[in-house]
């Protein structure tokens, strides 16, 4: 029995620090064990094992401490620290930066802008993504309206490689008459060359049966550039050169030249309660008689639990021509979500 204590004693002692808990402390005695995750606008959210994601008010805490790096930002200086110890004074605690670590100091909690796990370099395979479904149904003014909406979107990142594929749907009807029917399957390939620059290869299919233009291929390449990707959001932008290939629905065939650029935006807002999301698309084409096509969607998550959401988004489809026959069709939905 006296070795069996030996040996469990010695195991616990060689459990490496990473796997410590950060730790809470608030204003009323309380304390809170997880991982942090941010601290951003006088909220800092922790994530627990008995409830999840738990945000907080800078207010309430008394101090905190954690044993992992974060990138933190004081005004607008933005450095790295390597541990938070907690203070004995309260609303406060001692960093202890990269560049001095035995030069730690004290710094209270309203000085600190934002507090962030910075990402790490991804090694091992990460899988993210969310769906979307929406359906309307209403009788307005003796008219008969059935929307069906189905959003798709996956993202996996392996080292310097990332896959992103995309899936739209789109079915609505009116007074039992079928007003739109198409969808849409993307798929982008990307080579990260840096921390931030990547190399996209990017490909895309669109099947319309009700529009002018029956079918669609696309396929182009071009440098990205990701601004930030971190626990509350990310910002990325590309150009592209596109090669568009179009059938129109009595089989007449067309291909053109585009400049496409584009952009992808994501902000955690209000401590991980609400998600801002805004994805554009702008192309310019070779093409005498139309000078830019914009495909654009901007809406709002509101997170129900960790993987469930109320989405509500607006969309833009925008062709502007010199012999006046563009087109713009706006179109509003609301859905239900999934995420992981």
């Amino acid at each position: 029995m006296q070795f069996v204590r030996k040996a469990l004693a010695l195991s616990l002692s060689l459990v490496p620090l990473s796997s410590v808990a950060d730790t809470l402390w608030l204003d009323n005695g309380d304390r809170l064990t997880g991982k942090i995750e941010f601290l951003e606008a006088g909220k800092i959210s922790i994530k627990t094992d008995f409830a999840g994601l738990v945000t907080v008010s800078t207010s309430r805490v008394k101090t905190f401490e954690s044993d992992d790096p974060l990138l933190l930002k004081l005004g607008d200086q933005a450095q790295y620290i390597t541990r938070v110890d907690a203070s004995e004074n309260k609303g406060e605690v001692t960093l202890a930066f990269e560049e001095s670590e035995n030069q730690a100091r004290s710094v209270s909690l309203d000085k600190i802008s934002q507090l962030l796990v910075p990402k790490p370099i991804i090694q091992d395979m990460v899988w993210e993504g969310d769906a979307t479904a929406s359906l309307e149904l209403k009788d307005t003014s003796g008219t008969e309206t059935e929307d069906l909406d189905v959003d798709l979107s996956s993202r996996l990142r392996h080292g310097d490689w990332r896959h992103d594929v995309a899936l739209d749907y789109e079915r609505d009807y009116r007074d039992d008459i079928k007003s739109r029917h198409a969808w849409e399957v993307d798929y982008d390939l990307n080579r990260f060359l840096t921390e931030h620059w990547f190399w996209m290869t990017s490909m895309r299919y669109q099947r319309d049966y009700l529009n002018e233009i029956a079918k669609q291929r696309q396929f182009g390449m071009g440098p990205g550039y990701e601004w930030w990707n971190n626990s509350l959001g990310r910002f990325e932008t590309s150009a592209r050169l596109d090669r568009i290939w179009t059938e129109e629905r009595d089989g007449t065939e067309n291909a053109y030249n585009a400049l496409g650029l584009q952009w992808d935006y994501r902000r955690f807002l209000l401590g991980k309660r609400f998600e801002f999301f805004h994805k554009a698309e702008t192309q310019i084409p070779d093409d005498p008689n139309v000078r830019y096509m914009i495909d654009t969607e901007a809406g709002l998550r509101y997170l129900l639990t960790s993987w469930a959401s109320l989405n509500v988004k607006a969309e833009l489809d925008y062709l502007n021509s010199s012999d006046n026959t563009g087109y713009r069709d706006t179109r509003y939905t609301m859905g239900l979500g999934v995420g992981w």
